[in-house]
């Protein structure tokens, strides 16, 4: 298996290096592998001598390309969603990078990381409850806004409308079809 991720490893590189434009999706790859593999490799001879003073850990070697995607596309998509993963909760850095994912392309999961870093870094329940709301209604299916709207409603002191969300939730969850030996 640690042949299959260099293999993989060194052909994206050499793809980023030989189709510039194609580059931070090929380093979003090299990422990837680095999060996925158990392969740590050296920098190919045709990357500049400073990257490869690279960590020796995936998951710094990940960072480190998700970084270099964003570099040259800063508003690679793959790269904002997952950059984060790899930075302090509390720091600026992963508030500017779920903005600006949030910005390009909202979706539940950008929604719901950046109100909970409203809700639990800035202490700002109203930001936090209008991205909240927004996951809500990108995916009205999903417990995870509910459950957070609930709770902010509760800091808000609006005990009324977190029972209103617990309520949504509820009726959501019952009409939902069952398949199965379960619908029997």
């Amino acid at each position: 298996m640690q042949k299959e991720y260099a293999t993989a490893i060194s052909l994206a590189l050499e793809h980023a290096h030989n189709t510039p434009e194609d580059a931070a999706d090929a380093y979003v790859t090299v990422a990837q592998a680095y999060e996925r593999g158990p392969a740590i490799l050296p920098a190919p001879e045709y990357i500049p001598a400073q990257s490869k003073l690279v960590s020796r850990t995936d998951r710094q070697n990940a960072e480190y390309y998700y970084r270099l995607a964003l570099s040259i596309n800063p508003s690679h998509i793959g790269a904002l969603r997952r950059i984060v993963d790899y930075l302090p909760d509390k720091s600026d850095e992963r508030r500017a990078f779920l903005e600006r994912a949030v910005e390009i392309q909202p979706g539940t999961i950008t929604l719901i990381d950046l109100g909970d870093y409203y809700r639990s870094v800035q202490k700002d329940f109203e930001r936090a409850y209008s991205l909240y709301c927004q996951a809500q209604q990108f995916a009205p299916k999903d417990q995870t806004a509910y459950l957070r709207l609930n709770d902010i409603c509760r800091r808000l002191d609006r005990p009324d409308e977190a029972k209103e969300w617990s309520q949504k939730w509820k009726d959501i969850k019952d009409t939902r079809r069952v398949f199965g030996p379960a619908s029997k």
